[in-house]
């Protein structure tokens, strides 16, 4: 007859169903980190609490308002290229200030992709107690 568990050791089980390709990744990411399944979801778990997940309500509204300024960008080169097309040669060096801006929401949004994937990726491993990948910065 098996023991009864004591309440402060008690193990819940938690089902998940994951697509083929998901299945995939969740065994790739087990061999990456040399962790079971079980181990690795509540590695996961225990670090997305404490970093905060990678898509947050804040970063989301980050990245929207980045995007509608690089959408304005954007119609701009279009009715820029849609000149030349019909052939008004615009001066280049008139359409610096749209070149700078482009350039700085550019550099914007690469700056937040980064801060969302690849600094977000360092610090769940930091947290999961796993080392750096090799070729990342550890920030």
């Amino acid at each position: 007859m098996p023991r009864p568990r004591k309440p402060d050791i008690a193990k819940h089980r938690v089902q998940a169903d994951f697509s083929l390709e998901d299945f995939e990744r969740l065994e790739q990411a087990c061999a990456i980190f040399g962790l079971g399944k079980s181990d690795l979801l509540r590695r996961l778990v225990r670090a997305s609490i404490d970093v905060g997940p990678a898509l947050s309500v804040e970063n989301g509204t980050e990245l929207a308002a980045t995007t509608r300024e690089l959408r304005a960008c954007g119609r701009n080169i279009a009715q820029i290229v849609k000149g030349i097309n019909l052939g008004y040669a615009p001066q280049l060096a008139d359409d610096k200030e749209l070149f700078v801006a482009i350039h700085r929401a550019l550099s914007e949004i690469t700056a937040l992709v980064h801060e969302m994937t690849g600094a977000y990726s360092a610090r769940v491993r930091r947290a999961a107690g796993l080392k750096p990948l090799p070729g990342t910065e550890a920030s």
